[in-house]
């Protein structure tokens, strides 16, 4: 039976009625005006001779938007005292003053007949209109389908609405915060109302279980846009770590969101969605789910510590080893030896880990064979959140640098085809994290020394030493006459010029010891970063490799603008090679320019299926935990 809402803000139990104990008659309510089709609609059903009370056919008769049906008798309408924490009858003025009424008993048990169609679409275009600070997107939407519920049907929560309720609370599993998206009661519409709780909802004469259904339909609304935009836009601001970290989000539009629901015909798998497409965030949140419910003692046997082992020596621990590596099994002495087999497992891993590929099973490769440093629930959610910063298509044919790995791909239709070491920038000239195009590919490169290297790095050296230009091989170009000109650095007096304001600029020519190397591929970009050769081959070899200023460099130039031009008519790594060797400055441009990524992962699983980790080279794992509250 449908129930009114009291003038004191108590709670409503439609399902509590009753002929209870004599107490304070209910108040009679004022019914508000109706039009003829709503008199019709809602007349009231004949009174039961026997108990006074009217009949109400669960089909036929529409709740008045009083909601308490006339009765004959209206000492036949009740408030009931229930046996625990519910209203509780007025006392009479010999006794102490009782609590505050909270639950409005019906007076039949029946399940109440819904609030109609008509109803709850006044009711939400009430709670619509009363919502001042509600997103206009979302008043639009409604207001365009006629107050239309996405989320109601037959006075309570749909299955759509079930099924959505359940995915936002395993937000978890995303890497969110599911306490971050506030959703209804699953029995909202069908259970006792807390009229206090509706705030402004029924402020204009709405019925409260209409009201309470309205607020339910814009309140898992609202759950699911913010989930879309968490799931896409994430929920950590990466600018927040410096001027090194642009990387391009895309903010889901709430308009589009809400479309996209009312069209879909499965509304929780559409918002799951909007979480990064990419195969190695759904590596991670498998990573994520295995670590939540792993067994402390599950882990694989490690390899014992020891002496280095080395190819075609013997060594206890070897049949350990093979097992760490799935190698099969040997038999006999044979299996004491560290055959050819296992030195190329072991060479395979090596590469894969980033360590020197030497064979050799020393501390650093046990380490990292053992699992090196443990992985933790945090170290994955910082690395979910940072694929929410790559774009949702990276190109079916892309470059991807993963700074903490020192390593570059060349990925076609979602396989890498080429990898080489790179080298990064420092913790001071740190390698920024965004993606761009590669656009051209510059052979026998000038170096044009950035002005912050040459005010901080250079000059105090220039200042001391008349010969650094001819040592280092560079040119001074003087830029205050209008055009540039190429001048003698020996007629510059250096120490009257601000390094920050002078009117020079260095550049190196091309050649053997120019710091590009031969050849650099270049995508334009604010940072003035880019991809290059390097003369200084020697720190290739280094495990840890963040040397330069900011720039990549790469350790196979040639083969990589081979791969990289593996979708160009004319250029390919031969031509580079040749045009090398001619030795004159020239830009290519691509025809189809390549997207590049440089990205910044500590934690991932690489195509053989294998949990890595490296070192949190620029200190974002732990800024992100902090300011994300996650520990660890």
């Amino acid at each position: 039976m449908p129930v009114a809402s009291p003038p004191d803000g108590r709670v409503i139990d439609p399902d509590a009625v009753a002929s209870a104990a004599p107490t304070a008659p209910v108040p009679k309510p004022v019914a508000k005006p109706l039009t003829d089709a709503a008199i019709e609609a809602d007349e009231p059903a004949p009174a039961d001779t026997a108990t006074g009370t009217a009949k109400l056919d669960p089909v036929d008769s529409a709740p008045l938007d009083t909601g308490i049906s006339e009765t004959p008798d209206i000492e036949s309408a009740r408030i009931e005292t229930p046996l625990t924490t519910g209203a509780i009858p007025e006392a009479d003025s010999a006794t102490e003053p009782a609590a505050e009424t909270e639950v409005l008993k019906t007076d039949t048990a029946e399940t109440p007949t819904p609030p109609s169609s008509d109803a709850i679409a006044a009711a939400l275009e009430a709670a619509i209109l009363a919502d001042k600070g509600l997103d206009k997107a979302v008043a639009a939407f409604y207001s365009n389908r006629d107050f239309a519920p996405l989320w109601l049907g037959q006075g309570k929560l749909n299955a759509s609405a079930r099924s959505v309720i359940d995915r936002l609370g395993r937000a978890d599993f995303d890497g969110l915060n599911p306490t971050r998206y506030a959703t209804p009661r699953l029995d909202v519409g069908e259970t006792g109302i807390d009229v206090a709780s509706l705030g402004t909802l029924d402020a204009a004469g709405t019925d409260p279980r209409s009201a309470a259904l309205a607020k339910a339909e814009l309140d898992l609304t609202a759950a699911t846009l913010r989930f879309a935009h968490d799931a896409q836009y994430g929920t950590f601001e990466p600018e927040s770590l410096g001027e090194f970290t642009t990387p391009k989000r895309v903010r889901p539009q709430a308009e589009t969101v809400l479309a996209g629901l009312a069209e879909a015909d499965d509304r929780a798998a559409y918002l799951d969605g909007f979480n990064p497409p990419h195969p190695q965030f759904k590596a991670l949140q498998a990573l994520l789910e295995d670590l939540r419910s792993r067994d402390p003692a599950d882990v694989p046997t490690p390899v014992p510590a020891g002496a280095s082992m080395k190819p075609g020596k013997a060594d206890d621990r070897l049949p350990a080893l093979r097992a760490r590596l799935g190698l099969p099994a040997i038999e006999g002495e044979a299996a004491l030896v560290y055959d050819a087999a296992t030195v190329a497992a072991v060479e395979a891993f090596q590469e894969r880990a980033s360590l020197d590929v030497d064979g050799v099973v020393g501390p650093q490769t046990l380490a990292a064979l053992n699992g090196g440093t443990e992985i933790t629930v945090e170290d994955v959610l910082v690395n979910m959140e940072r694929w929410r910063w790559v774009p949702r298509d990276m190109g079916d044919f892309h470059v991807w640098v993963n700074i903490p790995e020192f390593r570059l791909r060349v990925v076609a239709d979602g396989a890498p085809f080429f990898e080489t070491r790179v080298i990064v920038g420092t913790r001071k000239n740190q390698t920024p994290v965004f993606s761009d195009q590669i656009e051209y590919v510059d052979v026998n490169p000038y170096w044009n020394v950035p002005r912050s290297i040459a005010a901080e790095e250079m000059m105090p050296q220039i200042r001391r030493d008349p010969n650094f230009f001819a040592r280092r091989g560079l040119e001074v170009i003087y830029t205050g006459g209008g055009s540039e000109v190429v001048i003698d650095p020996r007629s510059v007096d250096w120490t009257l010029w601000n390094p920050e304001t002078m009117p020079f600029r260095f550049r190196q020519p091309p050649g053997g010891a120019n710091a590009l190397g031969r050849v650099k591929f270049m995508f334009p970009n604010k940072h003035a970063v880019y991809l290059h050769d390097t003369p200084t081959r020697n720190l290739f070899a280094r495990s840890v490799r963040s040397f330069s200023h900011g720039c990549v460099r790469v350790d196979k130039p040639v083969e990589f603008a081979d791969a990289l031009l593996a979708r160009e008519d004319q250029l390919n790594g031969q031509r580079i090679k040749k045009l090398i060797g001619g030795g004159d400055n020239g830009a290519h441009n691509l025809k189809r320019h390549v997207p590049v990524h440089l990205t910044y992962f500590t934690v991932w699983v690489d195509e053989a299926g294998e949990t890595q980790k490296r070192a949190d080279l620029y200190d974002y794992d732990s800024r992100m935990k902090a300011a994300m509250e996650l520990g660890g």
